[in-house]
């Protein structure tokens, strides 16, 4: 049975989450419930559940700043949001699950599903969870994300990537010292991640790269030259894009 605390502000919110809950006939002892970071804060301690839903936006505070009260987190953490793009973001650098409100049923089973099946990996959970906090009091240029394997998560410093290449469904991440993950990851997972940065740019359908180690542009024949040697081709269609985002117009 896996026991579950709730921490959301808003009462409605959390009865809908209990009765889709119920709905999804998993095994779950909802074992406490509280509606701010305080009192959020007093319940984990006092039940010490395995898993909770946590809101990311409440009236005393948020949800991160609940995790920041505690020196070691022992449990797994589903987070809940209203659609909020830089909270999205910030789940997906770190690999963790969220819900956008309203929840869906068949979302919430499938968050619950991977909960059951990482248990065995909840150390790497823990990791991610860290590098979370870490992140929202970091600048954009300090920023670690995560890259999922086959056999391991890696966490690595977004201004160490040197390109993206697609490799099928994965993608294939090279750092600036040459050093290559292969991510289960499609590019357009890492795309959908970077969007609106300023530091990565798809060059192509297939690639994209840090403009930051941008070492050679061979204008003659679209090629674009990485500091660490890696060379990759322009397509056509994005060369004026790619030329003015970096002022070359």
């Amino acid at each position: 049975m896996i026991r579950v605390a709730i921490i959301d502000d808003e009462k409605n919110s959390r009865e809908v989450l209990k009765r889709l809950i119920l709905e999804t006939g998993i095994d779950i002892d909802i074992v406490g419930e509280a509606d701010s970071v305080e009192s959020g804060f007093e319940i984990i301690n006092e039940v010490n559940p395995d898993l909770i839903f946590l809101d990311v936006e409440m009236l005393d505070g948020t949800g991160f700043g609940l995790l920041e009260k505690f020196e070691k987190i022992n449990f797994d953490i589903i987070f809940s949001t209203a659609y909020d793009k830089y909270a999205i973001k910030a789940f997906k650098y770190s690999a963790l699950d969220y819900l956008l409100k309203p929840i869906n049923l068949s979302e919430l089973e499938d968050a619950i599903q991977k909960f059951t099946e990482k248990e065995k990996g909840k150390g790497q959970e823990n990791l991610s969870i860290k590098m979370l906090l870490e992140n929202l009091r970091t600048d954009s240029q300090n920023k670690k994300i995560a890259l999922k394997s086959a056999t391991k998560i890696d966490f690595v410093f977004m201004n160490k990537i040197s390109c993206l290449v697609a490799q099928g469904a994965y993608t294939e991440v090279i750092m600036n010292d040459g050093e290559k993950v292969l991510s289960t990851n499609p590019l357009k997972h890492f795309n959908t991640m970077f969007e609106g940065s300023s530091m990565f740019f798809r060059i192509s359908k297939s690639s994209l790269i840090n403009l930051n180690q941008i070492k050679t542009f061979k204008k003659s024949i679209d090629i674009i030259e990485l500091d660490n040697g890696e060379e990759l081709e322009l397509a056509r269609r994005r060369r004026k894009e790619f030329l003015d985002t970096l002022n070359l117009i």
